[in-house]
């Protein structure tokens, strides 16, 4: 009986864990990230909200979330989970820039802190960074890439959706 007891507990406090996500607080880590009008990669822009803005989360759909500007309500859109966070980003309110460089936003995009990029740069001349930076610096037409997609049967991986 006990046993029942502590696994029904531990179901409503995972379920609790779950249903706390719905109008939860997180904050954009990325540079710049794009409010979509659905959770498709395709989905029509509906604007933009910088690194560090507070948003509540609306609600979650497979690898996205839609949320709502937490200074203006009315800007609310889709956005890959994977360009939030919890962790309050600290910016310098009174230029409204970021505390970190931009130096510093580019190795934490490609997982690396300055200690582990000197670390591996020293252990390995191989890694050419470059040729990542020239690949994330080359703009995308997204016509030109939807054309690619349907000329080789591909899956756009948005389910559907648009």
């Amino acid at each position: 009986m006990k046993k029942r007891r502590l696994l029904i507990c531990v179901l409503l406090c995972f379920g609790a864990l779950l249903w706390a996500k719905e109008g939860a607080t997180m904050y954009v880590n990325v540079e710049e990230a794009e409010l979509k009008s659905g959770t498709g990669f395709f989905a029509s822009s509906v604007g933009f909200l910088p690194y560090g803005a507070k948003v509540t989360v609306l609600k979650e759909a497979d690898k996205w979330t839609e949320v709502a500007s937490a200074d203006n309500s009315k800007v609310s859109g889709w956005l890959p989970a994977s360009s939030l966070t919890k962790k309050k980003i600290l910016t310098d309110d009174s230029l409204n820039r970021v505390s970190a460089s931009a130096d510093e936003l580019a190795l934490a995009g490609k997982g690396f802190s300055a200690e582990v990029e000197a670390l591996y740069t020293t252990e390995s001349n191989a890694a050419i960074y470059q040729l990542v930076d020239d690949i994330e610096a080359t703009p995308i037409d997204k016509s030109g890439l939807w054309e690619f997609i349907q000329q080789g049967m591909l899956s756009d991986g948005s389910g559907g959706e648009q």
